[in-house]
């Protein structure tokens, strides 16, 4: 994004837009992007966008690595619709987000709000209308504990390392939320290690999951299927290594159809699988699974 703030003209990826710059909110919030030379705004501390009511479109890097950038204010974006790659990148004191404005907003680049370490809670809903997020959103946030996903009502793909290494994740809220979210990309909720449970009884749309779903979860004892009926193909390294992992209700996966390998490796303390209505144990699990799983064979623990 180029600045003429003298001509008070922006240009944002080609587009010309001419405002008056009434104030210093509004000033700020425009030096707050990275510029050409890769220059980051260091000394800001909060944004407030309620000067950008005509903003219809941002490049990429729009306050990224903002070092002492605390909260922003979104709810002057009535109009934004699309935002390139890391928006609000590697902001490690980032504590508080409003997302109340952003009801046009409906595409967002890769590693959006990725290594946000001060970060406690999200709540998104004010993202109605978002349908696409790239890779790497929410990607090692440390201090994460809860999403609302309530408002993403119209999210359909997101791409990968959605969520990973949030170490501290607890709470997640998918229970309404994510009703049309057909495609998630690998690593989804993987190294997430205070995660214990996930009630996945809103994902009735959800189609296809990349590799490292829920791998590495050390917290997680139980995972239920239901809701996820349309549920096809999910990759290698599911739910691996998810130590204190003891039951797994499959009963809910009645169009999957392919899995990759390394399933439920390393749980080591899995002792009840229970697929198409019946209950297995886990040794003759590994030779009783749906014949219309075209995958390696279910394998006990690693031993």
């Amino acid at each position: 994004m180029c600045t003429d703030i003298s001509a008070a003209t922006t240009t944002i990826r080609g587009v010309p837009r001419r405002r008056h710059l009434s104030n210093d909110a509004c000033i700020t919030t425009l030096l707050l992007t990275r510029s050409k030379d890769g220059d980051h705004c260091q000394s800001s501390t909060a944004v407030d966008c309620t000067e950008l009511a005509h903003l219809h479109f941002v490049g990429v890097c729009w306050m990224s690595n903002c070092g002492r950038l605390t909260a922003v204010d979104c709810t002057g974006l009535t109009q934004l619709s699309s935002v390139g790659s890391r928006w609000l990148c590697h902001c490690v004191s980032l504590t508080a987000l409003d997302f109340t404005g952003l009801t046009q907003l409906r595409t967002v680049g890769s590693l959006w709000l990725s290594g946000c370490s001060s970060l406690v809670h999200l709540d998104c809903t004010g993202l109605s209308q978002l349908t696409e997020v790239g890779s790497s959103w929410l990607q090692g946030c440390s201090s994460l504990t809860s999403l609302n996903c309530a408002g993403l009502t119209q999210l359909q793909s997101v791409g990968a390392y959605w969520l990973s290494d949030c170490m501290r994740l607890t709470g997640l809220d998918i229970s309404t939320g994510l009703t049309q979210l057909g495609t998630v990309g690998s690593c989804w909720l993987s190294s997430c290690l205070s995660l214990a449970a996930l009630d996945c009884t809103g994902l009735a749309q959800l189609t296809e999951v990349g590799a490292y779903w829920l791998s590495g979860c050390a917290s997680m004892t139980v995972f239920d299927s239901k809701g996820l009926a349309r549920l096809s193909s999910v990759g290698p390294h599911w739910l691996a290594h998810c130590a204190q992992l003891t039951k797994l209700d499959a009963t809910g996966l009645t169009e999957l159809r392919t899995v990759g390998p390394h399933w439920l490796s390393g749980c080591v303390k899995l002792s009840t699988l229970l697929i198409d209505c019946a209950e297995l144990t886990q040794s003759d699990a590994c030779c009783r699974l749906p014949a219309r799983l075209s995958h390696q064979p279910l394998m006990g623990p690693d031993r």
